[in-house]
């Protein structure tokens, strides 16, 4: 394994566990180590279930940390054995997590910090905002979602003072449509820097009309993560170098989550 900086493995006690939308649950785990140590868009590694499938541990992000009290809160679709054995935790049971791993979120220096996420996407960018409250200010947080089935109540995620627009699919909430439709009305010429987490394709959108608004943009991806330490070689990413745009690949696990979205071959 090679040497991470500010590694640490803790056992994690879970303090609250609960749906808040559906097939979403929210998981708060004491774990005062990872708490202090884990920064927006880093991830933990969590093992699910000891000594049964899956035997590979899981990657999760950080949706708020308190490290005075010792916890931190997790957002977790369940969509799979490990997140179906997260779903039925009950206060009191330990899981085995390690991290912080990966590099984070930090707010660019632009007049505007534009957030946009999909589904659980929205949890290293919520971050973000709890993270720099004096930043608030300059952020405008767009979040996506299918339906408000799948729409947690975002005014118990977020910050008050953070601006929040909604898209749904479907147009039970917020303008009907995607998310990414409401990115250009947003974003001050010159003056934006936009940051992104959520599925692949909506990134991948967000990061082409970026580009067509000449915009910097970073994005959090997504990829399947199993060592969390570039060992298995299974999150590799495609991307382009500069000025020559040869084709390399990097480990999302080492290289990311976050990265600059004009770089990745979507």
């Amino acid at each position: 394994m090679p040497e991470i900086p500010n590694f640490i493995s803790e056992s994690a006690i879970v303090e609250k566990n609960e749906p808040i939308a559906q097939g979403i649950c929210l998981m708060r785990l004491h774990a005062p180590r990872l708490a202090t140590a884990s920064r927006p868009a880093q991830f933990l590694q969590i093992l699910t279930a000891p000594g049964s499938s899956p035997y590979l541990r899981r990657p999760f992000s950080v949706l708020r940390a308190d490290r005075k009290a010792g916890w931190l809160d997790l957002i977790y679709d369940v969509i799979g054995p490990g997140t179906e054995r997260l779903s039925t935790a009950q206060c009191g049971d330990q899981f085995d997590a390690s991290g912080p791993l990966g590099n984070p979120f930090v707010p660019p220096e632009t007049k505007r910090i534009l957030l946009v996420a999909g589904g659980v996407g929205l949890v290293p960018l919520a971050f973000l905002a709890w993270e720099h409250p004096d930043r608030r200010p300059d952020m405008i947080y767009l979040m996506g979602a299918a339906n408000t089935a799948r729409l947690p109540d975002m005014s118990a995620l977020l910050p008050a003072d953070l601006p929040l627009h909604i898209a749904t699919d479907d147009g039970s909430i917020g303008h009907r449509g995607f998310v990414t439709e409401l990115i250009a009305e947003h974003t001050l010429p010159n003056h934006t820097t936009i940051l992104t987490c959520g599925p692949h394709p909506m990134m991948a959108r967000v990061a082409h009309i970026a580009a067509e608004l000449d915009t910097p943009c970073y994005a959090s991806l997504e990829n399947h993560m199993a060592c969390g330490f570039g060992a298995c070689v299974g999150c590799v990413v495609e991307y382009k170098t500069y000025p020559t745009e040869d084709r390399r690949y990097r480990c999302v696990c080492l290289e990311g989550p976050v990265v600059n979205a004009h770089e990745i071959v979507w």
